[in-house]
């Protein structure tokens, strides 16, 4: 896992971020990563209530989250479009 994490420091995964992954995926666990956009955090939390999970978010930058979907092998002109969150 370290250097799985390790990775996507350089692409601008928060540290404190994967200290707590770190933590809570341990021998026996799992965990499931979303890409999402537009979002809102207690709407995700919802869809997951009744099952044995932890929530844990990141927010990443427009450039940071098209390094990561370039870190995934998926194409730019394919991906879709980033949008800025509406202010």
């Amino acid at each position: 896992m370290g250097a799985f994490v390790g990775h996507f420091s350089d692409v601008g995964i928060d540290d404190d971020f994967i200290k707590q992954v770190r933590a809570k995926v341990t021998v026996g666990t799992s965990a499931l990563f979303l890409l999402t956009a537009d979002v809102t955090v207690d709407k995700v939390a919802a869809a997951f209530a009744g099952t044995k999970m932890d929530l844990i978010q990141s927010n990443l930058t427009i450039e940071q989250e098209a390094q990561l979907r370039t870190a995934f092998g998926e194409d730019a002109e394919t991906a879709p479009a980033a949008t800025t969150p509406a202010a």
